[in-house]
C-alpha cells in the first residue's frame, strides 16, 4: 500500500474514532468502564434536614461500594422541585444521580413542577423514614388527646412545605382528627423545625434525626408518631393507630439519574446499592438517625413509584376540589 493510501486510511480511522467518542462509544462513558471519575449526587433539600442527613449516609457508603468519589451537591427550592429540574438536563451518563421522595410527586400534581418522578430512571429506594407529630412547647399540650381537644376550639398553625408531601399529611391528619388548622409554607423541613423551636408555628410532621436535639434541649415535644406499632426509638411516644386514628405517615427516600441513562448503568448502581443496603454497617448508621432500611431495586423501585404516583394523584385532586 504506498504512503498516500495508508495516509488517508489513517485520517479515516481517526476521525471514526472522534466520532465513536462523541456519540458516547469511547471508554470514558462506556458502561464497561463505570465509573472512572467523580459521581455528582444532587440533594434538591437544604443541608441538615431529614433527607439531606440520609443521603450522605448513603453517598458515603456507595463511594466505598464503586470505589470512587462521590460529592453532594444541595439544590433547594421550591419543595425539592429546582433540583430535580436541574438534574433532568444533566448527561445521562451516570455521573450526575439524585434523591427523590413522595414529595416530588406531590409537586408535580400540585402543579408547582412539570417534572415527575417518569422523568427519571429509577435505580433504588434506600430508606423509609417515619413521620411524627411534634409540637411546640410553648403550646402547652402533652398528649394526642391535648391536642386534639386544642385543636376543635382553636385554630393550629402546621409548618410544612406546600408543594411537598406534607400538604397531603395535613390535610389528612387535619381530616381524621377533626380539628380546626392552617398551613404556614416553609421551603423545606429544617425551615419548619426552626420555626417550631422558635414557637413562631403550632405544629410540624417531622422525622426522628431532624428534630430529636429541639425535643432534647425542651424546645419541641413529640406526641405521636404515624407508624402502625411503637417505635424501638420512642417507646413512650403512641402511634395515631392505637389512639383509634386511622393515619399512618412515612417517607421513602428513593435514588435516579437522568432519562437515558445506560440500563447496564442503573443495574449496577442498583447492585451496588442492595448490597449497601444489606451491610451492617450501612443499617446501623440509618438507624442510628431514625429511619429503616427499604430496599427497592430499579424494577420494584418504578412499581413502588408508578403506585403512589395513582394515589398522591387522587389525594391531591380530592385536596384542590375541596378547596375550590
Amino acid at each position: 500500500m504506498g504512503k498516500t493510501k495508508l495516509l488517508i486510511v489513517s485520517i479515516i480511522l481517526g476521525l471514526l474514532s472522534v466520532a465513536l467518542v462523541a456519540c458516547g462509544g469511547g471508554d470514558e462513558e462506556s458502561a464497561d468502564n463505570y465509573p472512572d471519575r467523580e459521581v455528582e449526587m444532587v440533594i434538591p433539600w437544604s443541608p441538615g434536614g431529614g433527607s439531606d442527613t440520609e443521603g450522605r449516609v448513603v453517598v458515603d457508603h456507595l463511594s466505598e461500594a464503586i470505589e470512587q468519589d462521590m460529592v453532594v451537591v444541595n439544590l433547594p427550592g421550591v419543595g425539592g422541585t429546582v433540583g430535580m429540574e436541574e438534574l433532568s438536563e444533566k448527561e445521562a451518563n451516570g455521573y450526575h444521580l439524585g434523591q427523590i421522595h413522595e414529595g416530588h410527586l406531590v409537586a408535580h400534581h400540585s402543579g408547582v413542577s412539570d417534572i415527575n418522578y417518569d422523568d427519571f430512571e429509577p435505580i433504588a429506594s434506600m430508606s423509609s423514614s417515619d413521620q411524627i407529630l411534634a409540637v411546640s412547647s410553648e403550646m402547652g399540650v402533652d398528649s394526642l388527646e391535648e391536642f386534639v381537644e386544642y385543636g376543635q376550639s382553636e385554630e393550629i398553625d402546621f409548618g410544612g412545605t406546600v408543594s411537598g408531601i406534607p400538604r397531603v399529611w395535613v390535610e389528612q391528619l387535619g381530616g381524621e382528627l377533626d380539628i380546626n388548622y392552617n398551613l404556614v409554607g416553609y421551603e423545606g423541613l429544617g425551615e419548619a423545625i426552626q420555626a417550631l423551636a422558635g414557637g413562631h408555628i403550632d405544629a410540624a410532621i417531622v422525622d426522628y434525626p431532624s428534630a430529636i436535639e429541639f425535643v432534647e434541649a425542651g424546645h419541641m415535644k413529640f406526641i405521636a408518631v404515624g407508624t402502625e406499632e411503637r417505635k424501638d426509638s420512642l417507646p413512650d411516644v403512641p402511634t395515631f393507630v392505637e389512639s383509634d386514628y386511622d393515619l399512618t405517615m412515612g417517607i421513602n427516600r428513593g435514588y435516579v439519574a437522568p432519562a437515558g441513562t445506560d440500563e447496564e448503568i442503573i443495574d449496577y448502581l442498583g447492585e451496588k446499592l442492595e448490597e449497601v443496603a444489606n451491610s451492617d454497617a450501612y443499617i446501623k448508621e440509618v438507624q442510628k438517625i431514625g429511619a429503616s432500611v427499604n430496599f427497592m431495586g430499579p424494577e420494584e423501585y418504578s412499581d413502588y413509584l408508578d403506585n403512589q404516583n395513582e394515589v398522591i394523584e387522587d389525594i391531591v385532586s380530592n385536596i384542590d376540589s375541596e378547596e375550590e
